[in-house]
């Protein structure tokens, strides 16, 4: 399944957690800073992206993820000039609150409806077991959101949004390095297990020139098993990953196996974001060098020529 080759990608990161004014841009990576936008921006615990992608002819949007609340996100996406009417449509990653707590706010904002292409599974009850104590339970609320104007487009397999946007389905786990999250909870069938994620899913995007752009949200089911589900879906190898890798969970050996597999099926950009964890972003950079980027509020991705 093979999205059409797009000449252009642009990534705006519009809610993560860090900022920081004076990290340089590069060719690649344009930052904000200070007086560039309509008013400061904030960084907080949740995940939100605007990405463009276009032809000569063409061009279309899609919002991925709306943070933990619409507080930061609205405010982030005014500071942008970003409006929420110019959205063509969302994709929400999986069903954790700092994924889609922003939406109904969002919502509110809009003139129109909205589409929200995601797994069904999102709407499952869901929480964490941490050594401070239970982190939720968390539940996405369906009837509020389609009260608010969402429309939900809910498929577990791979399809292709706009001719331009390649979503993964559900990811096939073929790494044995990458094991489930036991800390992750969810109720299924009135039953509590093991979260699995298999409502998480990848943005695959085809660029001329360059090769796949993957944008994850926190990579639950394992980077780089959701880097290899994109290579088999599109036949094309890796360009740039952006996202969360969720790395702070894990022990050492998993973590240096991760890195060292992105540095092999990565040719040109690894931005990890969110939840990757100071310690691998640390040792991500330490070991990527010119293809490492470190993730900022604000911060534009361009790939290929626009």
């Amino acid at each position: 399944m093979i999205p059409v080759e797009v000449d252009w990608v642009r990534v705006r990161l519009l809610v993560d957690n860090f900022f920081d004014v004076f990290e340089p841009s590069t060719e690649t990576v344009q930052r904000v800073t200070p007086g560039q936008t309509k008013k400061p921006l904030l960084a907080a615990h949740g995940f939100s992206l605007y990405v463009e992608a276009g032809t000569e002819d063409k061009t279309h949007n899609l919002l991925i993820d709306t943070s933990h609340s619409p507080m930061v996100l609205l405010h982030n996406m005014e500071a942008l000039g970003i409006d929420p009417n110019e959205i063509e449509a969302l994709f929400l990653t999986h069903g954790h609150v700092d994924h889609f707590g922003g939406l109904t706010g969002l919502l509110e904002k809009r003139e129109s409806p909205l589409v929200v292409y995601t797994h069904p599974d999102v709407f499952l009850t869901r929480w964490v077991v941490t050594p401070r104590g239970k982190a939720g339970p968390w539940t996405f609320n369906r009837n509020e959101a389609e009260q608010k104007g969402a429309h939900f487009d809910l498929e577990t397999s791979a399809r292709i949004i706009n001719g331009y946007f390649l979503l993964s389905g559900e990811v096939l786990r073929t790494t044995p390095f990458e094991k489930p999250w036991a800390a992750a909870k969810v109720e299924r069938n009135g039953r509590e297990e093991t979260d699995r994620f298999l409502d998480e899913q990848a943005l695959i995007l085809k660029v001329k020139g360059k090769g796949l752009v993957v944008i994850s949200g926190c990579s639950h089911p394992g980077i780089i098993n959701m880097l290899k589900h994109a290579v088999d879906l599109a036949a094309t190898p890796i360009y740039a990953v952006i996202g969360g890798f969720h790395l702070g969970t894990v022990d050492k050996d998993t973590m240096d196996k991760t890195i060292e597999a992105l540095d092999e099926m990565v040719s040109g950009l690894v931005m990890p974001c969110h939840c990757t964890s100071f310690r691998a972003t640390k040792a991500l950079a330490d070991r990527l060098g010119e293809k490492f980027a470190v993730n900022c509020v604000g911060s534009l991705v361009k790939i290929g020529e626009s």
